[in-house]
């Protein structure tokens, strides 16, 4: 069958934002299918089923994500610079009035045990964020406990402003802990 790379982003663009508003359980494929202008059935042909959809939209801002992070990263050539600018890609993302959390996240906790495919996504995702983190400190073996930490920190802020908001959030005292965890990495990552 030969896809219509409009039609297929039409559904992916319409599946992701309800997605992104209302979580995946409560968003329906009639729902998708409505706000992207098609019918019920196109969705059937182009992605199977609902988690056929769900893992095509993963994967799709996957990819966004990988190449937008990538380019940040590109720009820095020292490692607390490439740090900081993994940090501020993150606040900047918490600050769009479209955020509503990780995707991925939320995909975790509705879909595990229920869908492999969807739960390799989100694994693959958050494992290449945490290579980046570990590849901009050195990527030596004493690197490995700093980019764990790194990565902890990132998640906890994403969880912490999908909670509580951005309101009153001191991002800058949260980088600080974050130079100081890469200013104790051992001399041999210079």
């Amino acid at each position: 069958m030969k896809l219509k790379p409009e039609i297929v982003d039409t559904i992916l663009v319409a599946a992701e934002s309800l997605f992104n508003e209302y979580g995946y359980h409560p968003v329906s494929l009639e729902l998708v299918a409505e706000n992207a202008g098609v019918s019920k059935r196109t969705l059937y042909k182009y992605f199977g089923d609902k988690n056929g959809l769900v893992s095509k939209v993963l994967l799709r801002r996957n990819d966004c994500f990988k190449k937008s992070l990538t380019d940040v990263i590109a720009v820095f050539s020292e490692k607390k610079d490439k740090i900081n600018a993994i940090i501020s890609w993150h606040i900047k993302w918490f600050k769009n009035d479209n955020y509503r959390g990780c995707m991925f996240v939320r995909a975790k906790s509705e879909y595990n045990n229920k869908s492999e495919e969807i739960c390799a996504i989100v694994s693959e995702h958050k494992k290449w964020i945490q290579d980046r983190i570990f590849e901009c400190l050195g990527g030596t073996k004493s690197c490995e406990q700093a980019s764990c930490l790194i990565m902890l920190i990132l998640e906890g802020m994403i969880s912490f402003i999908s909670v509580f908001g951005i309101e009153g959030y001191d991002f800058e005292q949260a980088k600080m802990y974050i130079y100081d965890i890469v200013d104790n990495i051992g001399e041999d990552n210079l």
